[in-house]
């Protein structure tokens, strides 16, 4: 078995001296591993493909969840396992995948653990693994991409609350199921798993295996009633807000929207065409995880 460290230095959570800790670890195992930092948007996909032509069996990201989706592309539909180190600002993929946050445990979990297939989403031909979304969450991760300084969870609530009144939901229509649906949704999200990052579990019911989309649209309503819902954002029962969610499961969905929409994949902003496609390909990552999800 060989390892190939993708580490992005500028990941929101840092941990000190991680490729000492690395080498602490895999030093005394003797397997084959290596260990590069990401310098750019991108760089994590090109030392990715690098790794694969290379021979390396075993892929590992240290870093969010940008960073992972950057480095999964070139493993998609390929023996290789894609090995994640949580070091995000929310950590979405890796939650949802039972993988510790802590870095020593998580250091040590991709020597033993075995890999397991999930799903991966398309949006216009654009892979990610965890989550999308137009509205509110699209917004909120434009700005907060754009920011510099402290990362972390802390700016992300911070902006959904900075431009939460001001906010004009952008009128959608979705296709899916048979049926067109008409929105003016605060967040349209599309689920492969649970929720965000940070614990954020919006749709409790998605799993990353089950070939199935969730389909979250979320009302916008006052800003009392959104906050007494706040809370089921981390309890898992946020779906029992009927009064302002409604949710669906689909295999594929299409969005039609204005021109210019923000969206965003695995919390990377985007801008639309004014139509999005979303499509899943069952089982064609192999991720190494702690146990089934």
């Amino acid at each position: 078995m060989s390892y190939f460290f993708i580490i992005n230095p500028k990941a929101g959570k840092q941990f000190k001296n991680i490729s000492k800790r690395i080498n602490s670890i895999f030093s005394t195992s003797k397997v084959n591993y290596e260990i590069a930092f990401s310098e750019y948007k991108g760089h994590a996909r090109e030392l990715s493909t690098r790794a694969v032509i290379n021979g390396f069996s075993n892929i590992v990201v240290a870093g969010g969840d940008g960073t992972i989706k950057e480095a999964a592309e070139p493993l998609v539909g390929k023996e290789q396992n894609l090995c994640i180190l949580p070091c995000g600002s929310g950590n979405g993929l890796a939650r949802i995948l039972y993988i510790p946050l802590n870095m020593d445990e998580a250091i040590r979990g991709i020597l033993k653990w075995r890999p397991r297939k999930i799903d991966v989403c398309l949006a216009n031909g654009q892979p990610f693994f965890c989550t999308a979304g137009i509205g509110l969450d699209a917004q909120v991760a434009r700005l907060f991409n754009n920011k510099k300084g402290k990362r972390g969870m802390i700016p992300y609530y911070f902006f959904a609350f900075m431009i939460f009144a001001k906010y004009k939901p952008p009128f959608l229509t979705a296709y899916f199921n048979g049926d067109k649906k008409d929105s003016k949704p605060l967040i349209f999200g599309v689920f492969n798993g649970r929720g965000y990052g940070g614990g954020v579990k919006m749709a409790p019911n998605a799993y990353v295996d089950d070939g199935l989309f969730n389909i979250v649209i979320v009302r916008k309503t006052s800003f009392f009633k959104s906050l007494k819902a706040f809370p089921d954002l981390f309890n898992g029962k946020f779906l029992q807000n009927k009064h302002i969610v409604s949710n669906y499961t689909s295999s594929s969905l299409e969005i039609k929207c204005p021109p210019q929409t923000v969206f965003h994949l695995d919390g990377e902003d985007f801008i639309s065409d004014g139509s999005l496609k979303f499509s899943i390909l069952p089982k064609l990552l192999n991720v190494k995880t702690p146990k089934p999800f």
